[in-house]
């Protein structure tokens, strides 16, 4: 049995911060520190970001919110999650999200195999810590939807509803 020895520490001001799609991310175990089994990303989504419908064909993507509120569109249904609430999508499942508040809103991304956090780090501009998502402008020439197929992942054309066109599924009962 091999024994792994590659223990990963990380303080709270370092990591990797990347500004990708208009989303900010912090890449705090890459796939290359994890020999490929998993990456780990903060993401800040400012007021209206996200990511469109889509899918993975490679790995599980799960999300922990640690700030704010995040709306996750599942299939036809909405489900709101708030701080300390979990979404985990398997590999093939449709999904989309997006920030609908009117304040910032963090959340942690597991990925299961890595992998992702290549495109986000090809397809984005590096930052400096601190910046905000909409100080950036948009890098010009490579994009995530371009290196997504690379990726395992595909695009899905229809358009993130409304809120007011979806079945809430949570209305975050309990939630600060």
């Amino acid at each position: 049995m091999k024994t792994r020895q590659n223990t990963i520490t990380l303080k709270r001001t370092e990591g990797i911060h990347v500004v990708s799609a208009g989303n900010l991310y912090r890449i705090i175990a890459s796939g290359s520190q994890t020999e490929q089994r998993f990456s780990a990303i903060e993401m800040v989504l400012e007021p209206g970001q996200g990511a469109p419908f889509h899918t993975h064909d490679r790995e599980d993507e799960s999300f922990f919110v640690l700030e704010g509120c995040l709306s996750f569109y599942l299939g036809n249904k909405e489900f709101r999650a708030y701080k300390e609430d979990f979404v985990s999508c398997p590999p093939g499942v449709v999904r989309g999200f997006r920030n609908n508040t009117d304040a910032v809103a963090r959340a942690l991304l597991l990925y299961s195999s890595a992998g992702v956090e290549e495109m986000i780090e090809r397809s984005g501009k590096v930052v400096d810590r601190g910046t905000k998502a909409s100080d950036v402008e948009s890098r010009p020439g490579i994009q995530c939807p371009t290196l997504a197929e690379e990726y395992g992942i595909a695009k899905v054309s229809a358009p993130l509803p409304c809120d007011s066109n979806i079945a809430t599924s949570s209305e975050g009962e309990g939630h600060a």
